[in-house]
């Protein structure tokens, strides 16, 4: 890790001159290794805003989208912008931890590198802040923190960081798609499927290859959208779920039944076009597609007709409106409905006969020829039946 020498000079003279600012001891895993470190009071004037923080990826993206440019947690404004974006993501959550460090202090130390970077407390650094502005008294001017060595590399404080956040009791203040983004993050680091587990605590290897393969399929989605890297969208729809339904029923499915490479393409875009359908590019509802949906597209692809009608039907249209995507599917889910109902003859014979008798003949959609020609073909469908009868 890159050490910033003159703010670990400028900490390192704070310690020497303070040494009644040490508080005590504190247990933390370092390289898979249990160690018990001291803990000081740092001034938060002498620490920097952690710009990797899991916590609020998307959020960072999205800022930098606006600004045109990265967030520098050294400059002064963007640490403002770095700090007033912890203290919104979840404020609720944050307002009750304000109060609770208003009333009982820091109960457990953070953690900031050798030259001052937070690496777990960055939220706690922020509401700080907040309580120094509105008492200025000195007595919300400071962190309770460990200080991390100097030589710790990328790795060990990429699994610092998750085992202090993401084991699966700690990682409420994690949104979905942030944790995915941040396993990817551990992957970059150059962790295995495996290690990454091990630092997550109660993970597995598979959990986290099957995190790591749905962030590519919302990528993907992102991109077929025309949308890259646009994690807000997903976050705001609340899409993940849908792309755990794609994963385990139509992806995991398709693949049982080894299907080709090819069709497992096809069946993805189908997904993607109903998802497509579901919302507006501003994350707004459009239609009342459902994550349940995916599952029933899943049922619908495992069934030959069902799956060809849904393709036929969308191939209709060049360029199909959300509507036409929604109805395509709504076909298709009527006929594996009616396959489902195949051994129920008196059942389907009465849907049938409800939905002929509900034909307006007044219409003007019902003189067309193609009525005609479908009356003829429901009429020899009705012989070959009366024929099998006797």
């Amino acid at each position: 890790m890159i050490v910033k020498s003159e703010n670990a000079k400028k900490i390192d003279l704070y310690l020497r001159n303070n040494p009644c600012f040490r508080i005590g001891n504190w247990p933390i895993e370092l390289s898979g290794e249990k160690k018990i470190v001291p803990y000081y009071k740092f001034p938060l004037d002498l620490l920097f805003y952690n710009i990797k923080n899991g916590r609020f990826s998307i959020e960072k993206i999205e800022r930098e989208k606006q600004i045109h440019r990265e967030l520098d947690p050294l400059d002064q404004e963007d640490a403002k912008i770095i700090r007033d974006l912890l203290l919104n993501i979840f404020p609720e959550k944050t307002q009750t931890l304000k109060e609770d460090i208003r009333k009982k202090g820091q109960m457990e130390p953070g953690v900031i590198t050798f030259d001052g970077f937070v690496i777990n407390g960055n939220r706690r650094m922020a509401i700080l802040q907040e309580l120094h502005k509105e008492e200025p008294t000195g007595k919300w001017a400071y962190l309770e923190a460990v200080r991390l060595e100097p030589n710790i590399n990328r790795k060990d404080v990429w699994k610092l960081e998750v085992g202090l956040q993401l084991s699966k009791e700690k990682k409420a203040d994690y949104s979905p798609v942030n944790e995915l983004l941040k396993i990817r993050e551990g992957e970059k680091a150059g962790l295995t499927p495996e290690e990454i587990a091990a630092a997550m605590y109660d993970w597995s290897g598979e959990e986290v290859k099957k995190s790591l393969e749905r962030l590519v399929l919302i990528d993907t989605f992102l991109s077929f959208i025309k949308q890259p890297d646009n994690y807000e969208l997903i976050q705001k729809t609340g899409l993940h779920e849908y792309f755990i339904d794609v994963q385990d029923h139509i992806l995991k499915k398709a693949n049982q039944r080894g299907e080709k490479k090819n069709e497992i393409l096809r069946q993805t875009e189908g997904a993607f076009r109903l998802i497509e359908a579901a919302f507006k590019k501003d994350g707004a509802k459009k239609t009342q597609v459902t994550h349940w949906d995916m599952r029933k597209l899943g049922k619908i692809y495992a069934a030959y007709s069902p799956k060809e009608t849904y393709f036929e039907e969308l191939a209709k249209k060049k360029k199909p409106s959300a509507e036409d995507i929604v109805e395509a599917y709504k076909t298709a889910e009527e006929t594996y409905e009616m396959i489902e109902k195949k051994n129920e003859p008196m059942k389907l014979l009465s849907t049938a006969i409800n939905a002929l008798k509900n034909i307006d003949t007044k219409s003007e959609h019902f003189h067309k020829e193609e009525v005609r020609e479908k009356l003829s073909e429901l009429s020899d469908e009705v012989t070959k039946l009366l024929n099998k009868l006797g």
